[in-house]
């Protein structure tokens, strides 16, 4: 959401002198490829879209707590180099003031590589961004979402089969309405996670049953349950 809202603002600005760009990979959640290609169509905006493979990196393909700074600092750097060949001198990109709370090693990354963050600049928080964003005709509900890698726990090796695992287990039940979806891996069981107002609806015998079934044929051996704020 942060993005989108940064994407239509520039587009505003600057017209055909904008141009988005996707780095994609198998740590990409299902279905936010399509989001961002489907946004920048409706804005007229020019979109790059490029692979990117973090599991190159020996600090996220072992999930190292170091694992984000990594990855972001690759990224930016292809970035860079796709911004360089056709002269453009500037990169945004979304980060907002409520994300300075968190614990986020990627920042460091942007700072260092020259990366400017327009609404952290501007002092919007989430909440100013979802008002914007519906002032825009946006989708002011959409959920945060992070890279399949946050899934697992630290200091355990990643392999694109075992993301995609995880991205096919959520992209299972985004597909049938549920937003605030993460699912847990622990060893060799799963946790999965949804917003409280959505659990009634997971708890319907012929939802969790196909869900369940979904899980074992995913190759995990049990599944617990627990609500997000």
């Amino acid at each position: 959401m942060d993005s989108s809202l940064l994407l239509v603002a520039a587009a505003r600005a600057l017209g055909p002198g904008l141009t988005a760009i996707t780095l994609t990979g198998p740590h990409t959640v299902p279905g936010e490829l399509a989001a961002a290609w489907t946004l920048a169509r409706r804005f007229r905006v020019r979109h790059l879209v490029r692979e990117f493979d973090p599991l190159k990196l020996p600090a996220f393909r072992h999930n190292l707590p170091e694992r984000c700074y990594a990855c972001k600092k690759a990224l930016i750097s292809q970035a860079w180099e796709i911004a360089a060949a056709r002269e453009i001198p500037v990169l945004w990109d979304g980060t907002n003031v409520d994300d300075l709370a968190d614990s986020r090693p990627g920042l460091r990354a942007l700072r260092e590589l020259g990366v400017d963050s327009p609404l952290l600049k501007a002092g919007l928080g989430k909440t100013a961004i979802r008002a914007r964003s519906r002032d825009l005709g946006l989708d002011d509900r959409r959920p945060a979402q992070s890279c399949l890698a946050t899934r697992f726990p630290y200091d355990s090796e990643l392999t694109r089969e075992a993301l995609a695992r995880v991205g096919r287990g959520e992209a299972w039940l985004r597909g049938r309405g549920f937003s605030r979806v993460r699912l847990r891996v622990l060893g060799e069981r799963v946790r999965l996670e949804l917003a409280p107002e959505e659990w009634s609806a997971f708890l319907a015998p012929a939802v969790r049953r196909r869900f369940t079934a979904l899980i074992t044929a995913l190759g995990f051996m049990g599944l617990s349950l627990e609500g997000t704020g």
